[in-house]
């Protein structure tokens, strides 16, 4: 008679395995390798992006050299105080300065805008003077010639070289609107009825040319800061690849190591795909607005953070897990054997995987067999309850009752090796005897092995 029987290990015994795969979990973020690789790519990526930002500052400034004396006069000045800015906000770029970045940038604001009401007000005292200057209409008309360069010029250098689209879409093209305006007004003769538009249309075109070289640095650090997150994150990953394997304890061994990946169940490599992709959109820069880059460091690159602690504590589970079942199995062959004539004969796992469920054969003269079967159900978490099937193929009449006693003795065995199980209980009237073929159990499921053996030796030993 043939016959399945079942004994679950003590959840407290399999609790501190679970509990030793916890202090594996975290990865030192301040092993000096992984601090430099970190650093490395911040300063390249950060000499880079202002490389690119000061050169685009200088083709502006370069074009702004063809102003009228007045507007060059003031623009320069502007150009001096966003330089600065740019400046001190790259030696910032990486320091917790985040509430300093945004004084300076209210301080600079605050700068521009007291020029701008200076002009303004100075355009103002020119309005007054209009009635006189329309009776001058040659002298209006080189005023508003010169209002109206000055005004196609800084369009001219915002069209070509700022993100104008990004940070203010549609402002450029209505200010270019009341510049075609002024030019049909001048066409027609209207001098001096053009020449407060042309004026304040300017002030405008420069106003926005500040606004937009600010909210490109507040941008750009913003981005620097995503990049930043997600390349701690995606070192920690590359760091982790392997890891100490540990003992029970879940302290490391010196000189073993494990795959993470693959006791990951491909978690960490789906993770480093995920990490590598956000990086690549940051590094991009193409469609992500300032409050969603910083959205990645407040909340995207810590939840990726977590999902690789709980990956490593996954994997760190699954491998005591594995070596739980062996040891379980090695405790439940001696049972048999001391209870029984039975003798241990050969090992294997489930499709040569192990991560999967462990098996041991033992087999009688009269070439009767058992098969042990050691196995983790699975839960969210991991490896959940620990759980033992002892599959009896007896080709002679060995009744229920009597197979029913072979797994008491043997329970009570483990017990007496200090191994808690509980009592056992049938689990199916026959035991599948396709599992007595080893050959084909090792053939079943994937082909992936981390570093397994042949299955050929006794539960316990080194493969």
């Amino acid at each position: 008679m043939s016959g399945a029987k079942r004994i679950t290990v003590d959840e407290g015994a399999w609790r501190e395995a679970q509990t030793a795969a916890r202090k594996l979990r975290q990865v030192r973020s301040d092993m000096p390798k992984l601090v430099e690789a970190v650093k490395k790519e911040q300063r390249a990526e950060l000499d880079r992006t202002f490389n690119q930002v000061e050169g685009r500052q200088r083709r502006v400034e370069q074009v702004l050299t063809g102003l009228s004396d007045e507007a060059k006069r003031a623009e320069l000045r502007t150009a001096k105080r966003l330089r600065e800015q740019s400046d001190r906000l790259r030696g910032q770029i990486g320091s917790a300065v985040e509430q300093l970045r945004a004084e300076q940038d209210e301080r600079i604001r605050t700068a521009i805008e007291r020029e701008r009401a200076e002009q303004r007000a100075e355009i103002q005292e020119l309005g007054r003077e209009l009635d006189g200057m329309r009776a001058d209409r040659d002298r209006a008309a080189v005023a508003a010639g010169n209002a109206l360069a000055d005004a196609r010029l800084m369009r001219d250098a915002i069209r070509a070289e700022l993100p104008h689209e990004r940070f203010a879409p549609g402002r450029l093209d209505r200010l270019e609107r009341r510049i075609a305006t002024a030019e049909a007004n001048l066409a027609a003769g209207l001098a001096a009825e053009s020449l407060s538009l042309l004026q304040e249309t300017y002030l405008d075109l420069a106003e926005l040319r500040a606004d937009l070289v600010l909210l490109d640095q507040e941008w750009q650090a913003a981005r620097l800061a995503a990049l930043d997150a997600l390349t701690v994150v995606a070192e920690r990953v590359r760091f982790s690849a392997d890891l100490p394997a540990p003992d029970e304890r879940g302290e490391p061994i010196d000189g073993l190591s494990f795959d993470v990946d693959h006791w990951s169940g491909g978690g960490l490599a789906e993770l480093r795909a995920e990490v590598e992709e956000r990086r690549g959109r940051v590094g991009e820069g193409t469609g992500l607005t300032t409050e969603e880059l910083r959205e990645i460091v407040r909340r995207d690159a810590p939840d990726l953070e977590r999902r690789l602690e709980e990956t490593l504590s996954h994997a760190t589970a699954a491998l005591l897990a594995s070596q739980a079942r062996v040891n379980v199995a090695e405790q439940v062959v001696d049972a048999v054997e001391h209870a029984t004539g039975f003798s241990w004969a050969e090992n294997a796992y489930a499709g040569d995987d192990q991560r999967a469920a462990f098996y041991s054969k033992l087999r009688h003269l009269n070439d009767n067999e058992i098969v042990i079967e050691v196995a983790h159900e699975e839960e969210d978490g991991g490896p959940g309850t620990l759980a033992v099937r002892i599959l009896s193929y007896d080709r002679d009449t060995a009744s229920e009752e009597e197979l029913t006693e072979r797994a008491r003795e043997i329970a009570t065995s483990l017990r007496d090796r200090g191994l808690p199980v509980g009592e056992p209980t049938a689990d199916a009237p026959r035991a599948d005897p396709a599992l007595t073929d080893f050959d084909s159990l090792r053939a079943e499921g994937t082909e992936i092995s981390a570093r397994a053996g042949d299955g050929r030796s006794r539960p316990g030993e080194r493969r």
